[in-house]
């Protein structure tokens, strides 16, 4: 059963915005209107990175969907599994996601959902480590 939200508002004789602060929302009359909570999106799951050559310094990063997500962010970490993470990427809309150009060092990478603009699932548990080297990405 649909039930819908009537709003009404009088704008008579109101000038500027002073209407705003006595603008009132009610529900029609025998309306049996009801609000529900939705919980935030689950974590990602099957989160891998891997190498995307050897000879290149970037990193492809995949993951299992997630319902409702209209979009994902990514993060990274490059002094441990356990360190502090920084946003890399947000909006991405499919289930993959190739770095740029990485410094050498270790990386690892974690996933969230995203639902419109306000919702941030949960993230995922880190990547393995990936290795970037003066001769390219290696994988552990």
């Amino acid at each position: 059963m649909l039930v819908g939200v009537f709003v009404a508002g009088v704008l008579v004789g109101i000038s500027g915005t002073a209407w705003a602060s006595t603008w009132k929302p009610t529900l029609k009359t025998g309306s049996t209107a009801e609000s529900r909570a939705q919980g935030s999106p689950g974590a990602p799951t099957s989160v891998t990175a891997a190498c995307s050559s050897s000879t290149a310094e970037t990193i492809k990063v995949t993951w299992g969907s997630v319902t409702k997500a209209t979009s994902y962010a990514i993060y990274g970490a490059t002094m441990s599994a356990s360190g502090t993470y920084t946003s890399l990427a947000t909006g991405v809309t499919t289930t993959t996601w190739t770095s740029g150009t990485l410094s050498a060092g270790n990386d690892w990478f974690e996933v969230a959902a995203l639902v419109g603009s306000n919702w941030v699932g949960t993230k995922s548990a880190a990547t393995t480590e990936s290795t970037i080297s003066s001769s390219g990405c290696l994988q552990p």
